[in-house]
């Protein structure tokens, strides 16, 4: 999309970014031993894959390279990536994504507040952002005079020069996307006042209560209960009294976000709450090594958000995934220790009610805290559509439409991140967790991340450990953590919760950790609504029933692949949504609550669902499952939800909620929490429960006949959406497992091994033959080797490129 609504700025190229280089492509013999190097220049090594392995000496000189190297990779997608972060992706695609700028301006700032961020990150930082900047510069000059820009460069023109403020945007979205929970504060209010209409105060204030709880003790955990950290739980908070106003203001709000949310979406950034980790120590395994998979989940695209690469040189020797834009492995292995994570889910955010006013003549609104009206720090920013004003109050950016003109006092909503003023630091950090020496190093890097998620180690002296990361804050005592928090000054933090009383393990006896985003400690509360209200019906327990049956000296780096294929097959309701496993925690109650007695059908259905093994499996691709227990489960599930709680919720019932709450209803978790309201309306579970059976065969046979044999439910599918301009690859079965998937095995030497897949491919250029070729890998199950150093390479090196920035 061109015309009046494109945009482009050249930017003059920094000092630092104009950096004459040298390249010499070429093939490396089979036999020949790849490496090596002199001070100042880089050697970017491509194995079979298309995965680049940067070497060099020096610092400068390696991220020179890893930024020429993404450049090579994921230039298209690194500009959409800072576009989205910076505000600007409207200058490329016109008005119609200008609320996921609006939204990025707001929740980041400008560029300024960016820079005075970077002027205070150590050192390490400097030099690797500009250096990633150089080499990112470096590559789009040579591909722009040789005519190896990627295609939608020929619709947009060429791209303007990277800068480190284009990285630093990049990171801060990406980290606040997968490592910022709650804020949930308008939509838990948007259902109160549902529940209110439909109920009457007392009941919703009953259902609000049973829907959105803070610790449920049945909830399994990351932590075993021997190895608990626990703070004080907080009691029930009264709801507040809300200024008039609010309501109006939280719809407008609401809308600004969710219309930010769908450009996102439309661009392969999907807001999934997702991935999974396992670490297994010596015990367990048959070698005796620490074992490791990570699995995050972040979206389906073409390109995919990860690409891999290699990091060898100035003190780095990692290996993992890295995200198109920024210079930093998230994820990886280095050659004592290895690390996945997974989204933390703890409440770090929260939304403010601020009371405002604009008076005639005033530059700014003002807003009251504390007892006195301040004026909001407020800047112009220039969009397509014009000017908008954007501002702030002490308690962060203000995300709703503030008055123009002169008013009396009215209402806005302002955000406050736990994170905020502590991105830069939390950048240091994830940098060291990739330069420990030790467990201990890891630990203290770890607690210096401000972002919420949960971090898995293991080394190769048989060490494994979990960690609850991130700021969590401390509320005001009576301050209800579920609904708005009035901004006037009398529902400020605390301060924040010591890292020493977060949740953590390390060599538990059980000789295992495991995440799949559930809760991370008996006893820790939390306040982020939806997924992250943890109860006893978790997709987690795929992993821990598998675990829980290992013997020792047993487990190998296969074990992990069949704990992950069999996880991944695990019935999901509806099929593909990930989030949603209930047949692992309730099947089993479900079935003892069905009266065989009350249809014919019924004995011969529950038996075939006694029998089944809860996967979906379409072993000879012809589009359906190969089961009928699949279309049976799937059938019945959402008739009981809608039976026993479309009077209270209609059809807004969070699913993660209805699977927890059922479970309370017909008592398959007696550790849980008690119910304040009465779903079943005086009817029994058996009652409701087979009636609700009843009903999904009857649906079944008139969709595909009375014989259950051919119940066969289509089989779900994963679309790898396609960046704007690139083409799409062809669709592949369901799988629910991580985007991209790293396997382990820890110990020193040759005894450190691992394996990945990233799907569709490492390149991002639909002429590459590393465009989609791990696309089978991924749909089949399969991996590709890692090469974590030099000998790994031996003899798997295609194409040497050395670069030789100037001093």
């Amino acid at each position: 999309m061109k015309g009046c609504f494109f945009r482009r700025v050249r930017v003059l190229l920094t000092l630092a970014a104009v950096v004459p280089l040298v390249v010499v492509t070429g093939s490396v013999p089979a036999s020949g031993a790849p490496g090596g190097g002199q001070s100042g220049q880089v050697r970017i090594l491509r194995d079979e894959y298309g995965v680049p392995h940067v070497y060099a000496a020096s610092l400068t000189a390696l991220f020179y390279g890893v930024g020429y190297a993404q450049g090579q990779d994921r230039l298209w997608q690194a500009d959409v990536h800072r576009r989205l972060a910076t505000g600007t992706l409207s200058e490329l695609f016109g008005p119609s994504v200008l609320p996921g700028d609006i939204f990025a301006r707001q929740l980041f700032g400008s560029e300024a507040r960016r820079a005075a961020l970077f002027a205070q990150a150590s050192p390490l930082t400097h030099a690797v952002l500009r250096s990633f900047t150089a080499g990112m510069n470096a590559w789009i000059e040579h591909a722009g005079g040789t005519h190896r820009l990627p295609a939608p460069y020929a619709v947009f023109g060429p791209p303007r020069a990277w800068t480190v403020d284009d990285s630093i945007a990049t990171y801060m979205y990406f980290a606040n996307f997968f490592g910022t929970f709650g804020g949930d504060e308008l939509d838990n209010l948007a259902r109160l006042q549902e529940l209110i209409a439909r109920l009457g105060p007392v009941e919703a204030q009953r259902v609000f209560t049973d829907t959105h709880w803070l610790d449920d003790p049945s909830a399994p955990t990351t932590v075993p209960a021997s190895g608990a950290v626990s703070p004080p739980r907080r009691s029930k908070a009264p709801v507040p009294h809300l200024p008039a106003g609010t309501e109006r203001t939280a719809q407008s709000a609401r809308a600004a976000t969710a219309a930010a949310i769908g450009v996102y979406d439309r661009l392969g950034v999907r807001p999934r709450p997702a991935s999974n980790a396992i670490v297994m120590g010596p015990r367990l395994a048959a070698d005796g090594r620490a074992l490791l998979l990570g699995g995050p989940q972040m979206g389906y695209s073409t390109p995919q958000i990860n690409h891999e690469i290699g990091i060898h040189g100035a003190g780095l020797d990692v290996t993992g995934m890295e995200l198109a834009g920024w210079p930093l492995v998230p994820i990886g292995v280095t050659a004592h220790h290895a690390w996945t994570l997974t989204s933390g889910g703890s409440d770090n955010t929260d939304l403010y009610v601020e009371l405002v006013r604009l008076q005639a003549g005033a530059t700014a609104p003002e807003y009251l805290f504390d007892g006195r009206w301040r004026a909001m720090d407020c800047r112009v920013e220039r969009f397509v559509t014009g000017d908008q004003r954007l501002c702030e109050t002490v308690h962060g950016p203000v995300i709703s439409p503030l008055p123009q003109t002169p008013t009396g006092q009215t209402t806005a909503i302002s955000v406050k991140l736990a994170v905020r003023g502590l991105e830069m630091e939390s950048y240091d950090a994830w940098l060291d967790l990739g330069r420990a020496r030790n467990v201990d190093e890891f630990a203290a890097a770890a607690a210096r991340a401000a972002y919420n998620f949960n971090l898995f180690y293991a080394d190769d002296r048989g060490n494994i450990g979990y960690w609850h990361i991130g700021r969590i804050p401390v509320r005001a005592p009576g301050d209800n953590p579920f609904l708005p928090h009035i901004g006037t000054g009398g529902a400020e933090w605390q301060g924040y919760l010591p890292f020493s009383q977060q949740p953590h393990a390390l060599n538990p006896e059980q000789g295992w950790l495991a995440s799949w985003n559930n809760k991370p400690a008996p006893g820790w509360v939390n306040s982020s609504a939806g997924f992250w209200d943890w109860g006893p019906v978790h997709r987690v327990t795929t992993l821990t029933n598998q675990l829980r049956q290992i013997r020792p000296g047993t487990a190998t780096a296969g074990t992990l692949e069949q704990i992950n294929r069999t996880a991944g097959w695990t019935t999901d309701t509806p099929s593909g949504s990930a989030d949603t496993v209930f047949v692992s925690t309730l099947l089993d109650d479900l079935l003892n609550h069905v009266n065989v007695g009350a249809d014919p059908r019924l004995p011969a259905v529950v038996g075939r669902l006694r029998a089944w093994n809860w996967l979906q499996i379409d072993a000879d691709s012809d589009g359906q499952y190969d089961d009928p227990s699949v279309a049976i489960f799937n059938s019945w599930w959402p008739n009981l939800i809608s039976q026993v709680f479309a009077d209270e919720f209609g059809t807004g019932l969070d699913p993660n909620v209805a699977g927890n709450l059922l479970a309370r209803v017909i008592g398959a978790a007696p550790q849980s929490l008690p119910l304040a309201h009465d779903y079943l309306d005086g009817q029994t579970a058996d009652a409701a429960v087979t009636a609700a059976l009843v009903h999904a065969l009857d649906q079944l046979a008139g969709r595909y006949g009375p014989d259950p044999a051919g119940w066969l439910q289509p089989a779900a599918r994963i679309s790898w959406a396609a960046l704007p301009l690139v083409p799409q690859v062809p669709d592949t079965i369901w799988m629910n497992r991580g985007t991209y998937n790293q396997i382990v095995r820890l110990g020193p030497g040759r005894h450190l091994w691992g394996e990945n897949v990233v799907a569709p491919g490492q390149s991002g250029d639909p002429t590459s033959p590393h465009f989609a070729d791990q696309l089978t890998l991924y749909a089949t199950w399969r991996y590709k080797p890692m090469r974590l150093d030099l000998p790994d390479l031996t003899g798997h090196v295609v194409s040497t490129t050395r670069l030789r920035p100037s001093d």
